[in-house]
């Protein structure tokens, strides 16, 4: 348990400070096709030279078809699908709305991890999950929803990266954790190239201009690195938890940018929001020893 939730908070750190490079450094004019293809086939390329220097070749040739199956619904669920599903939307929907939507995945990942894993919450995850709910009311610049057709979509990729979490905890009870990365990587490759050819978006990999490869490539280290400790987490924790502490990821993207432009650090509803995340977390993460003395979701909810 411990390892995941170390894990869990490593893999937030460099999902922080991944999203603050990315604001600073990666030109917006990548197309998203490009840019997430790019990522992927990188990720997966590292992946491959980890796993093959490891002497773990073996281990990934004598997969079952069932675990196949398991790594392609990974790479479809979680490396693919929702990707092109929270670009398409962005397009159309201003970025704190469509953060705030993001925000909103480990609810849907306890909903599932609860009657599908039998996870259960107890009283200090329950109240921290009030506090990450209550942190979303401070942040600064939302005017509410409009159930456009931009915000469903980017609604519909959250509900995938929560299932995909679901999936990847089961896969995660007999396959090696770095085996499952590279699966939501090199198959979440293969599919978005497979939709680039017909949107006739395939070519522009090959228009690439020279000054992207090196923030790129930077930014390819951060996603290898995010995966890698995030499955890991995913295996040793429960789901419900590895979730809820990738919320950090936010208020640490937050201090940086404060820190960057030199502001100072007042009182503010994003402050807030930020004081609110980290005490979340530190009631979601508390007495983790004590869990079955403070259950509080009931047995039948967990089964």
């Amino acid at each position: 348990m411990k390892k995941g939730i170390i894990f869990a908070i490593l893999t937030a750190c460099i999902s922080g400070f991944s999203i603050f490079y990315n604001k600073q450094v990666i030109v917006s004019g990548i197309d998203p096709f490009v840019f997430n293809i790019t990522h992927n086939g990188g990720v997966t390329l590292i992946l491959s030279l980890v796993i093959l220097a490891s002497g773990r070749k073996k281990i990934l040739t004598g997969l079952s078809v069932s675990s196949w199956k398991k790594l392609f619904l990974i790479g479809l669920v979680g490396g693919s699908l929702p990707f092109m599903l929270y670009f398409e939307g962005l397009r159309t929907v201003a970025a704190i709305n469509a953060n705030l939507i993001h925000k909103t995945l480990f609810v849907w990942v306890a909903l599932m991890a609860i009657p599908i894993l039998g996870e259960r919450l107890n009283i200090w995850q329950t109240a921290g999950y009030t506090f990450l709910l209550l942190s979303n009311l401070f942040i600064g610049g939302f005017h509410g929803f409009q159930a456009s057709t931009g915000e469903l979509l980017i609604f519909s990729a959250t509900l995938l990266w929560s299932a995909e979490n679901i999936i990847a905890k089961i896969t995660l009870s007999g396959v090696d954790a770095d085996i499952v990365a590279w699966g939501r990587m090199f198959f979440g490759t293969i599919i978005l190239i497979a939709f680039s050819i017909p949107m006739q978006k395939f070519g522009l990999l090959f228009n690439l201009p020279t000054a992207y490869i090196i923030p790129l490539t930077v930014s390819t280290l951060f996603l290898t690195g995010y995966v890698l400790t995030w499955y890991k987490a995913l295996k040793y924790a429960p789901a419900t938890i590895v979730s809820s502490i990738l919320v950090l990821a936010t208020p640490i993207t937050n201090i940086l940018s404060l820190v960057a432009n030199h502001q100072s650090f007042v009182i503010s509803q994003q402050m807030i929001s930020t004081l609110l995340t980290f005490l979340g977390v530190t009631f979601i993460t508390f007495l983790m020893s004590n869990k079955r003395k403070t259950e509080f979701i009931p047995d039948l909810l967990s089964k």
